[in-house]
């Protein structure tokens, strides 16, 4: 079963030897094979002590914002990384959301639907982005988002993040969604077909208001 594993650590976070915790992470998930990763930067946060922090200096990094680092995997083999992410986390949050089992489908009324991808695909390109909503508007998914990610790694291997005075043109993205049982095999069935590069993550949500 695949499960989403999602940790929220300020950006100057450290652990051993004085490196930063976001760095370490995306390293030690890269060797230990895991299939994608995606972290995004927040705009305003409180911290484990409750001191607010906010995007108002111009250089991003010494906000000390949240990140948000998500990666979907294999159940068992985040499992067996867990302790060591635990031991390496001074603060944070670390959370496991399972994906959805066949069951789920005639349990549940609402899901949640996540796709992990990136700029510059076939199906996501800069200036299209009408395209995908369109898409999404069309499966009778509700309550649309996208939000991009500062770096991410995908099936290809390669470290694509925001650079200094570069812009990349493939940047991770997030989109995100809710759906109701009627419409979720008619939505991840259009997915598989246009998700060329790229992870979809769905689960089952207790929906408490919609308006």
């Amino acid at each position: 079963m695949q499960s989403l594993l999602r940790i929220v650590i300020g950006e100057m976070a450290e652990t051993e030897g004085s490196q930063r915790f976001s760095q370490w992470l995306q390293h030690f998930l890269w060797e230990k094979g895991f299939p994608g990763l995606t972290i995004r930067r927040g705009k305003m946060n409180l911290d484990h002590q409750g001191m607010p922090h906010i995007s108002i200096l111009e250089d991003q990094l010494f906000n000390d914002l949240a990140l948000i680092i998500e990666t979907v995997a294999d159940n068992e083999q985040i499992k067996a990384i867990v302790p060591e992410i635990q031991r390496r986390m001074k603060h944070g949050q670390m959370s496991l959301t399972r994906g959805m089992e066949e069951r789920d489908l005639n349990e549940h009324r609402y899901f949640a639907v996540k796709v992990y991808t990136k700029e510059e695909n076939s199906w996501f390109r800069k200036g299209e982005y009408d395209k995908v909503f369109s898409f999404f508007q069309e499966k009778e998914a509700m309550w649309i988002s996208m939000t991009e990610g500062i770096i991410g790694y995908g099936k290809d291997r390669i470290i694509h993040g925001q650079k200094l005075f570069t812009l990349s043109e493939k940047m991770p993205i997030v989109i995100e969604s809710v759906v109701s049982s009627d419409h979720l095999k008619k939505l991840l069935n259009g997915l598989a077909d246009v998700v060329e590069e790229g992870a979809v993550f769905t689960t089952p949500i207790h929906l408490i208001v919609n308006k």
